[in-house]
């Protein structure tokens, strides 16, 4: 598989100046503006990057075939999706793992109990538990719809690579994400405190206090370990690394980068691990935040 919006590889791509950076881009709440997508001052500059010799890195929880189509049409060095676990670079893919059996069977165990929405997130493949399968075809209402829960029913609608969990056939197709929603704060936090010993339980920002949503991330796998890796595999100092992101998926990444930046509608914990915080993505801060930096040329905003 070779994934759109790669230059080919060559000799003459590998950066020696130390002084270049390795950037890594989350994707929803970073560089993607909530029902409008990518802006093309977004694309412009991350042109302008890969000009002056800086690499650049998406570095998603989405799995590498739900990608944005906006996308395609930019140069990119790599794609890290799945949180971590699937890592490509110049189209190749050089890493690539999944949970544990017997932690997705322990996962099973109490995301069931707490009657929890759930989605087996493969890397081509998603499945939706029998009760998610049924909220996100809207066959079966739920109270106090969100936007999120909006997110996910036009995923699981549009895409033809989704199916419910009896479907999936745990032999051929290796997980290594799960997302979940809950309608309650109190199984949220039975939820986080039967799981967090065995993974990173990563929760976004509530939209009320009867939904809240978020991620099962590997501890050996993560955004975090992924920069590490792709810095090694570049033969590179994690000295050159730059991260930015919103949500608490990306708390890793930011941690772990050289430079972490958190952008201004980011979530309030993660600000306070950051070492920088830009303007929120409707203001198109990580370009901002890369022209401060002086890695591309200030240009004029459209906002």
């Amino acid at each position: 598989m070779v994934l759109p919006g790669f230059p080919e590889k060559t000799e003459a791509g590998v950066i020696e100046q130390m002084d270049k950076k390795l950037i890594f881009l989350d994707i929803d709440g970073t560089i993607l503006v909530p029902e409008e997508g990518i802006r093309q001052t977004v694309k412009d500059g991350i042109r302008k990057a890969r000009e002056r010799g800086h690499e650049i890195y998406i570095c998603t929880g989405r799995s590498s075939h739900m990608l944005p189509e906006e996308l395609s049409d930019v140069e990119l060095d790599g794609v890290i999706a799945n949180a971590g676990s699937d890592i490509w670079i110049h189209g190749e893919n050089v890493y690539r793992t999944a949970f544990d059996r017997a932690h997705l069977t322990t996962a099973f165990e109490v995301l069931d109990a707490l009657d929890t929405i759930y989605i087996l997130e493969g890397y081509e493949m998603i499945y939706a538990s029998e009760r998610g399968a049924r909220i996100l075809s809207e066959s079966e209402p739920v109270p106090g719809d969100n936007p999120e829960l909006a997110r996910w029913k036009k995923f699981f609608i549009r895409w033809k690579n989704t199916g419910d969990i009896r479907s999936w056939d745990p032999d051929l197709t290796p997980i290594p994400k799960i997302s979940f929603m809950t309608f309650s704060r109190e199984e949220a936090e039975r939820l986080y405190h039967a799981l967090k010993e065995l993974f990173h339980v990563a929760f976004f920002l509530p939209h009320s206090d009867h939904f809240f949503n978020g991620e099962l991330i590997s501890k050996t796998a993560n955004k975090g370990t992924a920069i590490h890796r792709t810095a090694a595999y570049r033969n590179r100092n994690m000295g050159d690394t730059i991260a930015f992101g919103d949500s608490m998926n990306d708390y890793q990444m930011i941690q772990e980068a050289a430079c972490g930046v958190v952008m201004g509608n980011g979530d309030e914990a993660l600000k306070k691990i950051a070492d920088r915080v830009c303007e929120p993505v409707e203001e198109d801060g990580v370009i901002r935040e890369l022209e401060r930096m002086g890695l591309i040329k200030a240009s004029a905003h459209g906002v």
